[in-house]
């Protein structure tokens, strides 16, 4: 549902796996820019989130299959039944779509439409059935998230906050610059920091 390359250089640069530990102090925090809210970074980019919960599922079915294979059973039957009983609650799974950070606009149409319901099958946890309450449970890794701002968000010139009054005018970041997390060209780091403006674009910050 997003772009591949992005997310592939999101998860390289190793800070969002399901597995980091929150009470960890985070080494990257004084590389942060002054006044950085890691909620208000994740509501500009959502998509941290999404992968996240999706990471964190995957493992967990990872350890479940383990389990279940060393106990001689038969994991590929079992997740055929539990993605059946899956896609059978079609309101579960929008309600799942929305709890991922997942844009409303395709969490509408989540059940319905045949691509986006074999998607979602990325948020079925095998182990249990009521797997919207275990969505909802996954905790947010917030240095993850910070530290993804440090390693890749700030060199691609994400925006970290909302723009505050004139920072709105300020020069809108090129569209090279924002197509750099979409694509594989040579990189070349942004310089400065950027923020939200209310006209959706990305203003650099003086």
């Amino acid at each position: 549902m997003k772009k591949i390359y992005q997310y592939t250089m999101i998860l390289l640069a190793g800070v969002l796996g399901a597995c980091s530990s929150m009470s960890v102090s985070d080494p990257y925090s004084e590389n942060l820019p002054a006044g950085f809210d890691v909620n208000v970074y994740m509501a500009l980019h959502p998509e941290l989130r999404t992968a996240q919960i999706r990471d964190y599922i995957a493992t967990k079915n990872t350890m479940f299959k383990d389990s279940v294979t060393k106990a001689g059973g038969d994991y590929n039957a079992l997740k055929v039944t539990d993605d059946a009983a899956f896609n059978a609650d079609p309101a579960q799974i929008v309600a799942i779509c929305v709890q991922a950070k997942i844009a409303e606009a395709v969490c509408a149409t989540a059940s319905t439409d045949a691509a986006l319901l074999k998607d979602m099958l990325a948020f079925n946890i095998v182990s249990t059935t009521a797997d919207l309450a275990a969505v909802q449970n996954i905790p947010v890794d917030e240095v993850a998230i910070s530290q993804q701002y440090v390693v890749f968000g700030q060199s691609h010139g994400w925006a970290y906050r909302f723009c505050v009054g004139a920072e709105s005018q300020g020069p809108i970041r090129p569209a090279a610059s924002a197509a750099r997390a979409e694509s594989t060209d040579e990189f070349v780091a942004v310089s400065g920091t950027y923020c939200r403006g209310e006209d959706g674009n990305d203003h650099l910050i003086q």
